[in-house]
């Protein structure tokens, strides 16, 4: 993947506020007649397993670039659309809301089977289909009575076009336009403010610097980045929606960015990859091995149980998130955590013993060996299902084997 390295020196301003929460996101765009561009700090506490994709043009579809992450909340694997700019200079974000009173029950999800739409994310199929938010509106109001507008109700969306036109989409009901040269969406509801994440210092921070800009410039948004990053925050990004290029500053880094033009990537071709590892310094190195992860040695299929990790340290004093082995062909995600310890639950539905381990990885994806394992063993069945007869077959493991092998404990 080509890139450009471009060193800048800014003078951000220095906020000496912490943000505690999952997603603390900044956006906003401005454009002055000759340029077009988006800024955005992509804010995420639960981990660092961003991707950028490259989906070059084909089958009725745009060419696009398309950051996303592994989201931990459905109960199984899921990888979630964040943010991403196409071929025609059309640039959409997501952003983390306080959840607003509409009641989408009644409607199922936009679902398509083209993994490239994500299945269910109705943004990303705008993103391969449309070119302008007249586009974005038809699609988002012709899908009104039809469809639940995919995590909306708990979120809400920023488009932003070459033509200098952006819209924050809250849900079918609410689509923010934007008034004057520039518009900045945080986290939340510019049409019910009062239901939570306002006032915002973020949102007031980067009108300010907006309101008194002199000059439309990448480092100028860059210097809007840095004041309004937060300790959370993975990657910034400037968008140039005319030229078709991006600028991304990563793990609050402001002195230098990489520049990627969208039209080379796309000529490349089809490409996926770990965003951390294009920032990977030469002189970085991998976090120590971790101890043995701890958790029970015999448990009931069908259960969840609870594994432990200590935390380990980074020679480079990096952030690390971690990932434990469950020896079945499943894994946990990568974790991370602000606490001094690890945890995930995990359950087996076959006999087997399997071979618990953990790894970490820091924040540029250098990868740690795995863990020494902790072996846990798991009956045929789920025969012995009673507490106490449970508990004491653990502790004593040596009595009344042929009970315990009839009952399907061993």
């Amino acid at each position: 993947m080509k890139r450009k390295i471009v060193v800048i020196f800014v003078m951000g301003l220095l906020i000496a506020t912490a943000v505690n929460t999952v997603s603390a996101c900044t956006g906003f765009t401005a454009s002055d007649g000759e340029n077009v561009l988006v800024g955005s700090n992509f804010d995420w506490s639960r981990n660092f397993d961003v991707y950028m994709n490259v989906f070059p043009e084909g089958e009725g579809k745009f060419g696009r670039i398309i950051f996303d992450i592994w989201w931990p909340w459905f109960g199984f694997d899921y990888t979630l659309p964040i943010q991403g700019m196409n071929d025609q200079g059309l640039f959409v974000d997501t952003y983390m809301t306080p959840a607003h009173p509409v009641d989408y029950s009644g409607l199922p999800l936009f679902e398509d089977d083209d993994p490239e739409y994500y299945d269910t994310s109705l943004w990303a199929y705008c993103l391969a289909k449309c070119s302008t938010i007249s586009e974005v509106l038809d699609v988002y109001l012709n899908q009104y009575d039809q469809y639940w507008p995919n995590g909306i109700s708990q979120g809400q969306l920023m488009f932003a076009d070459r033509f200098g036109d952006s819209i924050i989409i809250e849900d079918y009901n609410s689509i923010i336009y934007r008034v004057g040269n520039f518009q900045v969406v945080t986290n939340f509801l510019q049409s019910q403010p009062e239901l939570g994440g306002y006032p915002c210092w973020r949102y007031e921070t980067a009108c300010s610097m907006l309101e008194n800009m002199t000059e439309l410039s990448v480092d100028y948004f860059g210097e809007i980045c840095d004041a309004t990053n937060v300790p959370t925050t993975i990657y910034s990004n400037v968008y140039d929606l005319i030229n078709e290029k991006m600028h991304i500053f990563y793990n609050n880094d402001f002195s230098k960015y990489l520049e990627f033009d969208l039209n080379e990537e796309l000529a490349n071709g089809a490409s996926r990859v770990l965003l951390g590892t294009l920032f990977d310094p030469e002189e970085n190195e991998a976090p120590h091995k971790t101890d043995a992860p701890e958790g029970p040695t015999r448990g009931l299929p069908e259960v969840d149980y609870l594994f432990k990790c200590n935390k380990t340290s980074d020679p480079d004093y990096d952030r690390i998130m971690y990932l434990f082995d469950w020896d079945d062909e499943s894994d946990s995600g990568w974790i991370y955590t602000a606490s001094n310890m690890v945890e995930a639950e995990h359950n087996w539905s076959k006999k087997g013993t399997y071979q618990v381990r953990v790894k970490a990885m820091d924040i540029y994806g250098r990868e740690s060996a795995w863990s020494d394992p902790l072996e846990i063993i798991v009956p045929r069945t789920r025969s012995v299902n009673h507490p106490l007869l449970y508990r004491l077959f653990e502790r004593f493991p040596n009595i009344f084997p042929i009970f315990r092998y009839l009952l399907g404990f061993d």
